[in-house]
């Protein structure tokens, strides 16, 4: 690899001491499975104001940028043997925001059907559990005000 970007190669070691190097395995995406795709298309492009990569409202899947990894929404039919294990299940994905507080606000004020509202971690942070409209409940956690 020609080093005609110096400013990759020489980090300052003031930083920090972790190495910039990518794993060789790294999580491309987490997959979220839903049925009616159009209602899900809309909540995590409009709702989450999550940007798209690839997709629109017609499916069958989209990708959503979430800052490194991807959010896979994947359109599964009603008729598939596996819809009820895939669909409207606790996804154990965790996004997370750097004030919980204002988008719980935001996002509760926008219809988005959180559980209860966020709860204070021993860490000193905050946990929310949402439904997406096929019910998948996902979590966001991130700082809460005082």
């Amino acid at each position: 690899m020609p080093h005609d970007h110096p400013h990759d190669h020489d980090h300052d070691h003031d930083h920090d001491h972790h190495h910039h190097h990518q794993p060789r395995i790294r999580l491309q995406s987490v997959r979220v499975y839903v049925g009616d795709f159009a209602a899900a298309f809309a909540f995590y492009a409009e709702g989450l104001g999550l940007p798209v990569i690839t997709g629109d409202a017609k499916g069958p899947y989209a990708l959503f940028d979430t800052g490194g990894t991807q959010l896979a929404v994947e359109h599964i039919p009603a008729t598939h043997p596996a819809y009820g294990e895939l669909v409207g299940r606790f996804a154990g994905v965790s996004l997370v925001t750097p004030d919980l507080g204002a988008l719980y606000t935001e996002l509760a004020g926008k219809g988005v059907a959180f559980m209860a509202p966020p709860q204070k971690q021993a860490w000193g942070g905050g946990i929310a559990h949402m439904r997406d409209p096929a019910g998948n409940i996902l979590s966001i956690v991130g700082k809460l005000g005082a």
